[in-house]
């Protein structure tokens, strides 16, 4: 990155990204767009070959990103059907691994539960992390501020997104993490994009919430980007009018956590390793 950019990049709210049109087409209810993941991935890693992982991989956009910049992508999903729909957007990119005569890394899909990602990767292997964990159980609720049809990720017993209880969710996303924390390189940086929730009359700050979690596995919040998403949300309604004024949440956040394992703080981590 040249001067101009790297001072672009660090302005603390992005409202220059979007999805493409293709990418608000895919069959997968929540994702960010390549553009993000290839922003985030320039931003914090030094080069081509570097390992970047996100343990939520959903239909693969991290990974895309990683191979676009000659970084290798490394995704764990629950969901089989999404390595089928990730390979189908590599393809489309015209991104070519090294197992198809590409000069790209080859990128590595797995298909497993995120709680179990250290029996996949070695301790310190990975250089950046990047990913979207599920918002609780939201694509469960009727969608109130712009009606549209929620779709869900699948009906597996060990999806996150299917649990009822927040403060288990919050435990099982700690679990995640400090599998994460393991594998992050000591120093290396590991970003989060999570929404604040609402369920009728109880507001949940996720974000909030995730980082206390997190601080517990050795990631320490090292400082927060917002994503304004205004222009994708064209169908926005008055929300509690007349009686209970209600906020439309447009903007999601960037957690950017370092990996600082050794302070005294990473005792989920700890426990993690001993078992």
């Amino acid at each position: 990155m040249d001067g101009k950019t790297w001072t672009r990049y660090s302005i603390s709210v992005w409202s220059d990204l979007k999805k493409s049109a293709g990418e608000a087409r895919l069959g997968h209810p929540a994702s960010f767009p390549v553009a993000l993941a290839e922003r985030c991935i320039q931003i914090f890693t030094g080069g081509p070959g570097e390992v970047v992982l996100d343990p939520f991989a959903g239909s693969g956009t991290t990974l895309i990103g990683a191979c676009k910049l000659g970084r290798r992508g490394i995704g764990v999903e629950l969901y089989e059907h999404y390595r089928a729909l990730f390979y189908r957007r590599l393809a489309a990119e015209g991104v070519e691994g090294e197992n198809s005569g590409g000069a790209a890394p080859e990128p590595q899909f797995i298909v497993a539960d995120a709680r179990r990602l250290d029996q996949y990767l070695a301790p310190g292997s990975v250089d950046f992390v990047l990913t979207s964990p599920p918002y609780w159980n939201i694509l469960k609720e009727r969608r109130t501020a712009d009606r549209r049809a929620n779709r869900f990720y699948g009906d597996d017993s060990a999806d996150l997104g299917l649990t009822d209880e927040y403060p288990a969710f919050l435990s099982e996303l700690q679990l995640v993490f400090a599998r994460v924390a393991a594998v992050l390189k000591p120093g290396r940086h590991c970003v989060v994009v999570v929404m604040d929730l609402r369920k009728k009359e109880r507001f949940y700050p996720l974000h909030m919430d995730l980082s206390a979690a997190l601080a517990e596995t050795g990631l320490t919040l090292d400082d927060i980007i917002i994503w304004d998403r205004h222009e994708e949300y064209n169908r926005l309604r008055p929300l509690g009018f007349p009686s209970v004024f209600r906020v439309n949440k447009i903007h999601e956040y960037l957690l950017i956590f370092k990996n600082c394992g050794n302070n005294d703080r990473s005792t989920m981590r700890r426990k993690v390793l001993k078992e």
